[in-house]
């Protein structure tokens, strides 16, 4: 398989400028937020997933399914027409509805056009195109406030010969990368990968990726297997290698455990190892330990709250940061938007062990279908 430079560079055209300037600039800057709440979602169990940071997302507890995510649910494809409201005297109404659903649209028409590369589309409805918009602001005691804006997109193409996922998203393959650090610098990185997701009769799933991150050239492979342990209890194990030109093989293992403790409240105990090669300090191997506890209080509402601690393995094992944190999300005034509150208390044991507080406050919008 080889990497077509072209898909990528229009995806980011289309889908991320069209994003951030036609609609961060409204939604997150102070246009009408906070007018109304939503008066839809999913009635379903909570299970933690890889989609936003901390979160507890509305979806049935399946031990089968390997990313669950509030957003996986289907909207259906609308023509443009469809999109325009007027009153009964035919003024114009829902501004940003409308402009919501003309760039789900545009997501849609763009994974059907990659999809029609492939050969003829028979079904529209098994392709899916994704993007999620989030804005985060923070403010740590004793630095300040900062903010970033995050871009995630992922378009399916199931009419490929083999099936193939263009994939853009500002994760690394760290510690927890689907979790915020705690220093929130505006260095993030953009990566655009094609994924491969090979038709494999076995237990164990894989994804292949051939991408880019920054100016690195990069190859990763992803398993996952899981195993149900009892009626209400699973552990999942996650295997990632990758290979970059420049940042070289890194490698992260990760273990959750996961019990239903209620119909809506779920214990989920993570670790997880990072080997780096190219690690810029002389630490060895990274760890992570994660202790939470996820609870869906309605359909448009969830909470979650528990205690992270990260370490090193050089000079010798030790305990290099810890954090204890809430997370309450909600969706509000559309289906598709959501915010998160996240009051955190952290230490670094390597500087003065002082407790901090840090306020994260999250916006998330997604479109497409």
């Amino acid at each position: 398989m080889s990497f077509h430079p072209f898909f990528i560079e229009w995806e980011i055209q289309v889908l991320l400028s069209w994003a951030v300037r036609q609609l961060v600039k409204v939604l997150f800057l102070g246009v009408g937020l906070g007018c109304g709440w939503a008066t839809s979602a999913n009635d379903t169990s909570t299970v933690m997933t890889d989609a936003a940071p901390n979160t507890v997302e509305a979806v049935p507890f399946d031990p089968s399914s390997a990313k669950p995510s509030l957003t996986d649910s289907k909207v259906p494809t609308a023509l443009p027409s469809d999109c325009i409201q007027r009153d009964n005297e035919g003024r114009f109404l829902g501004w940003i509805d409308n402009q919501h659903c003309l760039l789900s649209y545009r997501t849609t028409e763009t994974a059907q056009w990659l999809d029609s590369l492939f050969g003829q589309i028979e079904d529209n409805d098994d392709i899916i195109g994704r993007v999620r918009v989030i804005n985060d602001m923070s403010w740590l005691e004793g630095e300040g406030l900062t903010g970033a804006i995050r871009i995630r997109a992922s378009v399916k193409l199931p009419n490929a010969k083999r099936r193939f996922r263009l994939v853009i998203s500002d994760e690394d393959d760290s510690l927890y990368n689907n979790r915020n650090a705690q220093d929130f610098s505006n260095d993030e990185k953009t990566t655009a990968a094609i994924r491969w997701l090979p038709d494999i009769d076995s237990r164990v799933s894989y994804s292949l990726d051939l991408g880019l991150h920054s100016d690195d050239v990069f190859s990763r492979i992803r398993l996952q297997r899981t195993w149900r342990t009892s009626h209400q209890s699973l552990f999942r194990l996650n295997e990632t290698l990758r290979y970059g030109l420049k940042t070289e093989v890194k490698s992260v293992t990760q273990g959750d455990f996961e019990r239903l403790l209620n119909p809506k409240t779920v214990l989920r105990l993570s670790s997880a190892l990072q080997y780096w090669q190219n690690e810029p300090k002389p630490v060895g191997l990274r760890w992570s330990q994660d202790n939470s506890i996820l609870h869906r209080i309605s359909a448009q509402r969830s909470l979650a709250y528990g205690l992270t601690i990260e370490g090193i393995q050089q000079p010798h094992w030790q305990i290099i940061s810890d954090r204890l944190f809430v997370l309450y999300r909600q969706s509000f005034w559309r289906s598709w938007l959501y915010y998160e509150l996240e009051p955190q208390l952290v230490r670094d044991w390597q500087v003065d062990r002082d407790i901090k507080s840090l306020f994260i406050f999250r916006v998330e919008a997604n479109f497409g279908n």
